[in-house]
């Protein structure tokens, strides 16, 4: 068996395995950056099949990933970080949509289109469990826009 069928049942593996989990993450996809930008956001679909949390994100590719809010308060738009982001059993939370959204901080070499950029979300449950989804998220050209996906821009 070549490396790249080997590569691809280990790719269905881990996606098996994050659907087989209590946590499906699904349309993850990042703009590729111009030269010089050291941040780029990442849009994503998470549903949970419990009542959880999303407690941390992690990427090989950036110094830290944080999810932020954009808040309307006192005549301007603003973004903070959050430390949790809850997930409602069996409904669908959409990143880089109605304000909350993925940011890659510090990254680490320019997002190229045909790239994939990988992320570890971790989950955690009522009962402290938490749970690890493993995410390749597309990278997709500059000019690319949420309009497809029935997001807004930010």
């Amino acid at each position: 068996m070549n490396k790249y069928v080997w590569a691809g049942l280990v790719a269905c593996l881990s996606v098996s395995q994050a659907l087989a989990g209590e946590v499906t993450v699904g349309e993850a996809w990042a703009r590729a950056t111009a030269p010089g930008q050291d941040a780029a956001a990442v849009s994503m679909r998470i549903t949970s099949q419990r009542d959880a949390s999303i407690v941390a994100v992690s990427s090989p590719v950036a110094n830290s990933a944080e999810i932020h809010s954009m808040v309307h308060e006192d005549g301007m738009m603003k973004m903070r970080a959050l430390d949790v982001l809850p997930l409602k059993a069996g409904r669908e939370v959409a990143l880089g949509d109605g304000g909350n959204h993925l940011m890659l901080i510090g990254l680490k070499k320019p997002l190229a289109a045909g790239d994939s950029v990988e992320l570890t979300v971790t989950v955690q449950f009522a009962d402290k469990r938490k749970e690890k989804v493993e995410v390749k998220a597309e990278v997709r050209p500059l000019t690319a826009t949420h309009d497809h996906m029935h997001m807004h821009h930010h």
